[in-house]
């Protein structure tokens, strides 16, 4: 990172079974992560959450981190939608900005800061929002919310903008419909996207199932420690998911089936506008790869809805 980014972040202070397609090769899937090889230390220990075809979000420890294709906004829209999004994410109340340029691949950008105070004055929250340009017709929206004012991780933060700036998708999959893998599927079988449902993300590595009533995304990974490094993934991945859905009530484990083999799911609630939902999440080895499926739904549903396609099963 640049002198000059480093000095910026410093001053911050705030259905029916289809037959199966030939394997899918697990693309980039490594036992560090989906990252490309130059991301992976960048990007360690960050949990991909596909928002949509053209949108990722990331959960590093605590940090908040998300990229968005959008090239057909002009960039005052794009950084105004941008904020919105912090809005909504940390609401409006004790919430102070002001507008700022950062220094990314080669040129200075116009962002904006904030910082999320509590009702005491102590600081909840803050980051930066951004859009860059970096090459004709590519259109890049950034964004990073950090716990408290931590300028380590407000730094860290700003090492990845210029990543993505740059690069864009660190996963090295293209952020656009068109380049959505049809049918989705695990490298084993095809999975069905249901009537009223959207494919938010769908790679040979990972993908998002969204419906209005339940969300369906699942990952693969080659372990090198089949044990150990599968559970340690599982870990990070529940407790991600866990600290994204605020207002989630204590995870329990329990006997499942994920992907017809015997597993331990771990499952919590978390309120919703329209009621409690309940989200389960299990990881199991397969075919010398590993699967990690999570599935949320109304906690007054009977069983598990059409978009968790049947990957999970009691027992």
């Amino acid at each position: 990172m640049t002198g000059a980014v480093l000095a910026t972040a410093l001053f911050f202070s705030c259905a029916t079974p289809a037959p199966p397609p030939p394997a899918v090769p697990l693309v980039g899937a490594t036992s560090e992560g989906p990252f490309v090889p130059e991301a992976r230390d960048l990007f360690a220990g960050c949990t991909p959450l596909p928002d949509s075809p053209t949108a990722r979000t990331w959960r590093c420890a605590g940090m908040s981190l998300w990229l968005e294709e959008r090239q057909d906004l002009e960039p005052a829209r794009a950084l105004a939608e941008a904020r919105a999004r912090v809005i909504a994410r940390l609401g409006a109340a004790g919430l102070t900005e002001s507008r700022e340029s950062l220094p990314l691949v080669g040129a200075s950008w116009p962002a904006l800061r904030f910082a999320a105070r509590a009702p005491e004055g102590a600081c909840r929250a803050s980051g930066y929002v951004t859009v860059v340009a970096p090459l004709a017709g590519r259109r890049r929206q950034l964004g990073c919310i950090v716990p408290g004012e931590d300028r380590a991780e407000l730094a860290r933060c700003l090492e990845r903008f210029e990543f993505l700036a740059a690069h864009g998708n660190p996963e090295g999959d293209v952020l656009d419909p068109a380049a959505l893998l049809l049918p989705p599927r695990l490298p084993w079988r095809v999975l069905t996207v249901p009537p009223g449902c959207r494919l938010a993300s769908s790679t040979s590595r990972s993908g998002r199932i969204r419906c209005e009533d339940a969300t369906f995304s699942w990952s693969v990974f080659a372990p090198t420690e089949n044990t150990t490094g599968l559970a340690r993934w599982r870990d990070q991945s529940v407790a991600e998911l866990h600290d994204a859905l605020p207002g989630s009530g204590p995870v329990e484990e329990v006997d499942c089936r994920l992907e017809v083999r015997p597993t331990r799911c771990f499952r919590f609630t978390t309120p919703g506008p329209e009621g409690a939902r309940v989200l389960w999440a299990a990881a199991v080895t397969w075919q010398g790869g590993a699967l990690f499926a999570a599935c949320d739904f109304p906690s007054g549903a009977l069983g598990f809805p059409a978009a968790c396609n049947g990957v999970f099963t009691p027992r």
